[in-house]
C-alpha cells in the first residue's frame, strides 16, 4: 500500500501509467526509482508525442536509461527527439504493426542508401542512424551489466535490436556535412554583397514603424481631447528624409471596438452590436483598444506633391493581409492551406518540397507580434489592412535589435539572448585623444560564449546602445510601468541551457523570449528581404546565416586576418573560423579577375595571416602602445583590444567603425589617394598603382557607410506632419 501510495505521488507515473509496460516504470535500484531522473521537459514530450507506437516501450526504456548516466540534457532531448520522428516515419512507410517486423540490418541499410524515404536529407538520416545506435549501445550495456538474469528475462522484449551497419560504408556522414557546408556558402555569398545594406534596412524599417506610432498616439490623443468620432482619417507623408526613395503619402483610419462593430454591423449578431452600444464586456473601457485600418500608399510628385500612384507601403502588409501569424492554419480548408503555403514558398520562408506546414511568424510570446483576437476576427471585415500599432512597434524594436546586434558584433544566437539590463553586461568605455583631447566612447556587452565558462566581450556601436535603451524605456515606462523584473533565460531551456535570473533585454509580458520567438522578430524586420543562391533558391536570414555573413565580410571584404576575427567571433578553432570565412562564389569570380590582371604580383594571403599564438603576443607587446583600444584614427573609431590587424592601415579596416563627424577626414584622405595614384601611373609604378586603387576603393566603401549612417540618423530624426483628413 505504501509503495503504491509512491508511486502515484509521482508525476512520471502519473502520466504514462497505462502507457508504458509498468515494469519499465518501476524499475529501481538503491538510488531510487531511474524515473526519477528523466527531465519533466523530455517526460512531457514523451508523453504528447511518443505513446501508442508499436516501439513505445522501447523508446521508454531507452529514454530512461540515458537519463540516469552523464549525458547532458540537450543529448538526451536530441536522442529521444530524433529517434522518435526517425522510427515513427520508418515504421509509417514500411508499415511495421510490430517491433518484431523491423529488419534493422535490412530496413536501415536501405534507408541510408536512400531507397526508404528518398527525400531525406543525408544529413537527417546520418542523424537518426547515429543516435539509434547510440541509444541502443547503452540500453545493452545497462542490461548486460546491471541486471540479474531474472529482471534480464523481464526487459529483453523491450531492446530495441542492435545493428551491425557502420554509417562509414555508406558515407552519408561525409555527404551530409559537405553539403550542409555547401549551402551555407552558397547562401553566404547570396547575402555577402548586400551585408552592409541589411544592417541598415533594419533601421529604415524601425524608423517607418516609429513614425507611424507616433502620428498614431497624436490622432489618439488629438480624438481623446476634441471628443471626435470614429472612424477618424488622417495621413502623413513618408520617406521625406530619404533622397533616394520617392516621397509617399499613408492614409489610414483610426478605430476602436466599438465604433468598428457599429460601422460593420451587419456582420456582427445583434449581442455584440448591443455590447458595442453600451461598451460592456470586450468593449468595456478596461477591454476596450485602439487600432488603425491602413488605406493605401501613395507615390507623391516630387514637384508638386499631388498622388501618382499607389505602391505597396509598409514592408510587412503582406503578412497582415494574408494572416501569416501564429498558427494561422487552423481552421482553414485545404485549398486555403495550400495558397498561404504558396506565399511562403514565395518569400523563401518555405522549401518548395517541404511537407510540413511552417509558422515563420509564430511568437510564442503573448504581445510579440500577435494582433489580437477583435482584430485579427475583424480583418475580413474591413476596407484596408488592421494594425495593432503598438505590437509593430515593439516587435519591429525587438527586430531591428536583435538584427543589429548579429550583424555588428557577429555573435551567436545564444550569445545575445544573454544581454541584460543588470550589473556585468553592458559597458561603454571612452579614450581621450592625446593631440586633440576629444572623447571617443566604445560600446560593448559581455556574455558566455558557446563552450566557454567565463564572459567575453563582443563589440557594438552607439546605435546599438540606443536600440537597447529605447527597449529599455519601453519595458519600464510603458510596458511594465516600473522596474524590469528579472526574468528565468527561456532560451533552449528544454536542451540543459541555464544562467542566472536577470533582467533580460529581449523579454515581455514577464517572460524572455527562446529561439522560436527571436527566428519571429528576425523574420518580420526582414521579411521581403529576397536573397538568390546561384542556383535560384531563396535564402531565410538567420542568426547562424548572418554570423557567416559577418565573418565572410571581414575577411574577404575588410581583409582581417583569420586569427583576428576569430577573436572578434570569440571562436577557439582557426580551421571554423577559416570555413565560416571562406571566399564565395562572386567574390572569388572577382578575385580571378584581379588575379588575370596582374598574375605576378598574387599572393598567399590566407597562409600570411595564419600566425601562432605566441606570434600574436609578441606582437601585441610591441604594439600595444600604438593600436587600440578605442584609438581615433582616420574617418573614426579603432575598437580593436588585439593587436592592429592590418599594421596601422585604418582605412578599410573591418575593427574601426566609420563616424560621420569625421567625414572630412576620409574626404581629405581619398583626394590624397587619388593624386598619389596619378602620380605612380605616370612613374609606371603598376604595382603601387594597384595598392593606392585598393586604398581609393576602401576609402569609397568607408564613405558610403557613413553616408548610410548619416541618412539612418536624418530618417530616425525625421517627424513627419500629421495631415488629418476627416474631424
Amino acid at each position: 500500500m505504501i509503495i503504491i501510495d509512491e508511486l502515484e505521488s509521482k508525476l512520471w507515473y502519473q502520466e504514462l501509467e497505462g502507457k508504458v509496460e509498468y515494469n519499465i516504470l518501476v524499475y529501481q535500484d538503491k538510488r531510487g526509482y531511474f524515473w526519477d531522473k528523466v527531465n519533466p521537459m523530455h517526460l512531457r514530450y514523451f508523453k504528447n508525442n511518443c505513446c501508442g507506437y508499436p516501439f513505445t516501450n522501447h523508446l521508454a526504456l531507452g529514454l530512461m536509461v540515458v537519463s540516469n548516466t552523464n549525458l547532458g540534457t540537450k543529448s538526451v532531448h536530441n536522442i529521444l527527439v530524433i529517434v522518435n520522428i526517425g522510427l515513427r516515419e520508418l515504421f509509417q512507410e514500411l508499415k511495421l504493426v510490430s517491433i518484431n517486423d523491423f529488419d534493422v540490418d535490412t530496413h536501415l541499410s536501405d534507408y541510408l542508401r536512400g531507397e526508404i524515404l528518398p527525400s531525406h536529407s543525408d544529413d537527417k538520416r546520418s542523424r537518426f542512424f547515429n543516435l539509434y545506435k547510440s541509444v541502443v549501445k547503452k540500453v545493452h550495456k545497462w542490461y548486460e551489466t546491471k541486471l540479474t538474469k531474472e529482471q534480464q528475462e523481464v526487459f529483453a522484449p523491450f531492446l530495441l535490436p542492435k545493428t551491425s551497419l557502420d554509417s562509414r560504408d555508406f558515407n552519408v556522414g561525409k555527404s551530409a556535412k559537405e553539403a550542409a557546408k555547401s549551402k551555407r556558402k552558397s547562401e553566404t555569398d547570396a547575402i555577402s554583397k548586400d551585408f552592409i545594406k541589411i544592417r541598415a534596412e533594419g533601421g529604415f524599417r524601425l524608423n517607418q514603424v516609429r513614425r507611424l506610432r507616433q502620428k498614431y498616439l497624436e490622432v489618439v490623443e488629438l480624438v481623446k481631447t476634441n471628443d471626435y468620432p470614429l472612424p477618424f482619417e488622417f495621413a502623413y507623408i513618408e520617406n521625406e528624409e530619404r533622397g533616394d526613395v520617392s516621397k509617399e503619402l499613408f492614409s489610414f483610419r483610426l478605430w476602436d471596438k466599438p465604433s468598428f462593430v457599429l460601422h460593420h454591423n451587419e456582420k456582427y449578431t445583434s449581442t455584440t452590436i448591443n455590447n458595442a452600444k453600451a461598451r460592456r464586456a470586450t468593449y468595456s473601457e478596461g477591454n476596450n483598444e485602439y487600432f488603425v485600418e491602413f488605406l493605401k500608399a501613395e507615390i507623391l510628385d516630387d514637384e508638386t506633391g499631388e498622388p501618382l500612384e499607389e505602391t505597396e507601403g509598409f514592408w510587412f502588409l503582406p503578412i497582415l493581409e494574408h494572416q501569416l501569424i501564429g498558427d494561422w492554419y487552423q481552421s482553414l480548408r485545404e485549398e486555403q492551406i495550400n495558397e498561404k503555403l504558396k506565399i511562403l514558398e514565395m518569400y523563401g520562408y518555405r522549401e518548395p518540397d517541404s511537407k510540413g506546414l511552417n509558422k515563420p511568424f509564430y511568437p510564442n510570446q503573448k504581445g510579440i507580434l500577435s494582433q489580437g483576437t477583435f482584430i485579427t476576427n475583424s480583418q475580413e471585415y474591413a476596407d484596408g489592412i488592421l494594425m495593432n500599432v503598438e505590437v509593430l512597434y515593439i516587435t519591429a524594436l525587438f527586430g531591428a535589435t536583435a538584427l543589429d546586434i548579429f550583424t555588428s558584433s557577429g555573435a551567436r544566437l545564444g550569445e545575445v539572448v544573454q544581454i541584460h539590463l543588470g550589473l556585468g553586461c553592458l559597458d561603454q568605455g571612452s579614450i581621450t585623444d592625446s593631440e586633440t583631447n576629444a572623447v571617443k566612447a566604445s560600446y560593448m556587452f559581455r556574455a558566455i560564449p558557446k563552450g566557454r565558462d567565463e564572459p567575453a566581450v563582443f563589440y557594438v556601436n552607439k546605435d546599438t546602445f540606443d536600440l537597447i535603451k529605447e527597449i529599455a524605456l519601453y519595458l519600464r515606462d510603458v510596458h511594465y510601468k516600473g522596474s524590469i523584473p528579472k526574468v528565468e533565460l527561456r532560451y533552449r531551456e528544454d536542451q540543459g541551457v541555464s544562467r542566472p535570473v536577470q533582467p533580460y533585454l529581449f523579454q515581455h509580458h514577464g517572460k524572455h523570449f527562446n529561439h522560436i520567438t527571436f527566428a519571429c522578430i528576425l523574420n518580420f524586420i526582414c521579411f521581403g528581404l529576397i536573397y538568390e543562391t546561384q542556383d535560384k533558391k531563396l535564402v531565410k536570414l538567420k542568426p547562424h546565416l548572418l554570423r557567416h555573413g559577418f565573418a565572410t565580410h571581414a575577411v574577404q571584404a575588410e581583409e582581417l586576418p583569420i586569427d583576428v576575427v576569430a577573436m572578434i567571433l570569440n571562436q577557439k578553432d582557426l580551421e571554423i573560423t577559416g570555413y565560416y570565412s571562406q571566399p564565395t562564389q562572386s567574390q572569388v569570380a572577382n578575385v580571378v579577375t584581379d588575379f588575370h590582371i596582374s598574375m605576378n604580383t598574387q599572393v598567399d594571403m590566407m597562409k600570411e595571416v595564419l600566425r601562432q599564438p605566441e606570434e600574436i603576443q609578441a606582437l601585441f607587446e610591441r604594439q600595444r602602445e600604438i593600436s587600440g583600444p578605442f584609438s581615433k584614427t582616420v574617418g573614426g573609431t579603432c575598437v580593436t583590444n588585439k593587436i592592429c590587424p592590418i599594421k596601422l592601415a585604418c582605412v578599410g579596416c573591418g575593427t574601426k567603425i566609420p563616424e560621420p563627424e569625421q567625414k572630412h577626414e576620409l574626404l581629405d584622405y581619398l583626394e590624397w589617394a587619388e593624386k598619389t595614384k596619378e602620380y605612380y601611373e605616370e612613374k609606371g609604378f603598376n604595382l603601387e598603382v594597384m595598392k593606392m586603387k585598393k586604398t581609393i576603393h576602401d576609402a569609397k566603401v568607408e564613405l558610403k557607410e557613413i553616408a548610410l549612417i548619416e541618412e539612418y540618423r536624418r530618417d530616425k530624426e525625421n517627424e513627419p506632419t500629421l495631415i488629418i483628413r476627416k474631424p
